[in-house]
Order: structure tokens, then sequence, then C-alpha cells
């Protein structure tokens, strides 16, 4: 088997393309497995009689399915909405997780390979925003921040930093809105926002965030290869 040299040349073509290929799977079968859940839903919940011994005037029908009964729960809204939520939700932080992670690698390659006096650890900062700004400032490389496209990605960062920290709400500890993320669900049809101000994510949004990155990192590799000619 053909060994492929691990160089910024090869970053785009042989890892980060087959990753992005990997992925879409992944959030292919993300809605799948979505989809198979609510119509196992629909198609196996069964009513049944809650029973008062002695007072059968008071017993009354409910559905049931997975342990959930309708007299405690909304089931339709629990399972065609509020799973298929956490599902999504799940996945955006999966995905965003892994594309943080290979800039992170491709600043250790960049540091490696052009021998830079410093590394990315020796910039400020967090997370994908650090490693666009050591790109930027130690690599000296184009990164394409007055583009649609990473202003897109940083409402994605936005929207994935309000999941993890205030559980997927649209505003602040503050109580004030947070416009960056309000503006991106304004956006898109695969967003919204429901009444207690969290997020809801549909079918469609997983995809888009990929075709987000996908693009940002080809202008990226644009300009990896234009240094190295």
């Amino acid at each position: 088997m053909l060994k492929i040299e691990d160089t910024i040349t090869n970053w785009h073509l042989y890892y980060m393309a087959p990753t992005i290929e990997l992925l879409i799977g992944f959030a292919d079968s993300t809605e799948s497995q979505i989809s198979s859940h609510i119509q196992n839903y629909r198609e196996n919940k069964q009513n049944i009689v809650i029973e008062h011994d002695g007072i059968p005037e008071a017993d009354y029908m409910v559905t049931e399915f997975a342990g959930l009964t309708s007299d405690t729960w909304d089931l339709e809204s629990v399972f065609s909405e509020y799973y298929p939520n956490l599902h999504r939700r799940s996945a955006v932080l999966t995905i965003v997780g892994v594309f943080e992670h290979e800039f992170d690698k491709l600043c250790a390659k960049c540091f490696e390979e052009f021998d830079l006096d410093k590394s990315l650890e020796d910039t400020s900062g967090k997370g994908l925003e650090r490693a666009i700004k050591y790109m930027s400032k130690e690599v000296k490389v184009e990164m394409h921040k007055s583009t649609q496209t990473w202003q897109t990605v940083l409402k994605i960062v936005k929207l994935r930093n309000a999941i993890i920290h205030q559980d997927g709400k649209t505003i602040d500890h503050q109580g004030n809105e947070i416009a960056a993320i309000i503006e991106h669900c304004k956006a898109l049809e695969s967003l919204s926002i429901d009444e207690n101000n969290q997020l809801v994510l549909h079918e469609g949004y997983l995809h888009f965030v990929l075709d987000t990155y996908r693009t940002y990192i080809e202008l990226v590799n644009s300009s990896l290869l234009a240094k190295k000619t």
C-alpha cells in the first residue's frame, strides 16, 4: 500500500478531504438514526389503561413508549423534537471539535515544516481562533477572515459554545441576546429558537456546517499551496 507523505502540500487532498467525507457519513448516519427512532415511536407506541384498584371510574387511558407515558410527557414532542435535537447538538459538538483539533495539528505541521520560531502554544487565545491567528501571524498565510465563509464559521463556533456552556440558549448569563447566533438562526431554515430561547437544530444543519468548513478549508489550502510554491 502506498504511504502518503504527511506534508502541508498533501494536507487537503490526502487528509482533510477524506476526513470531511467520513464526517458527511457520520452526519448521514445521525439523520438516519433520528428518522428510524421517530418511525419506531410512531409505529410501536401503545395505548394502555392506568387502573385504580376499586375505583374503576378513575381508570384512564394513556399512550406509552420506552417507559414514558402521555399523562406525564408530550410524547410526540419528546420523540420527534427533543431527542432529535439532542442527537444533532451532540453531532455538532463532534464535528466542530474534529475541525478545531485538525487546525491545531496543521499549526504544528507548519511549525515543523517551515522551521518557525514560535509554536501554537506561544499564541494567545484558544480554540479555532487561536489557530487561525497563529497561521496568519506566524505562518504568514492568508486566512480569508474577510470572507462570508469565515464569518459563518465564527457563528457556528458561537453556536457550539452556547450548546456547551449555556444549554443551547441564545441568551447569555446576563440575559442578553447573542446577536451572532440570532442572526445565524434567522438566515437558516435548519435552525430555529423555541419559546425557552433554546436552539433547535433541524435536518440539514449538520450538512450546512460541513459544507461551510469544507469551503473554508479549501480557501486555507489555496493559501498554503501558494506559500509552498
